[in-house]
C-alpha cells in the first residue's frame, strides 16, 4: 500500500499568502496524483482515469488563484496533462514571410 503513495515535502506557507489560500485545492490536487507505478489512475479514484474529475476540479480553483497546477505535478506527468500537440508549430527559419527577401 505504501508504494501507491508518492514522497511528499510539507512546506510551511503563511495562511493569508496566495498560496496559504489555496490549501485545500493543493491538497486535493497532490493527493489525487497516481501512484508510481501507473500515470493512468488516481490514487484516491482507482475506478477513475487520471487526472480524475476532482483533481482537474482543484486544477481549475488553482487556474483561478493565478497558481499553475504544473508546480504541483511531477514533471514525468506533465505529458498526460498536457499531451505533445500532433503538429509542431512552423520553424520561423523556413517560414516564407511575404516581402522578405528570398535566401
Amino acid at each position: 500500500m505504501t508504494e501507491q503513495w508518492r514522497t511528499v515535502v510539507v512546506l510551511p506557507v503563511t495562511a493569508d499568502s496566495p498560496l496559504g489560500r489555496a490549501a485545500d485545492p493543493v491538497a486535493t490536487v497532490t493527493a489525487h496524483l497516481p501512484p508510481h507505478d501507473s500515470r493512468t489512475r488516481c490514487a484516491l479514484c482507482p475506478d477513475r482515469a487520471w487526472p480524475c474529475h476532482l483533481f482537474n476540479a482543484a486544477a481549475r480553483d488553482l487556474a483561478a488563484l493565478g497558481i499553475p497546477v504544473g508546480y504541483l505535478v511531477p514533471l514525468e506527468l506533465h505529458p498526460v496533462l498536457w499531451p505533445p500537440t500532433s503538429t509542431p508549430p512552423p520553424d520561423p527559419r523556413t517560414t516564407d514571410t511575404p516581402g522578405a527577401p528570398d535566401g
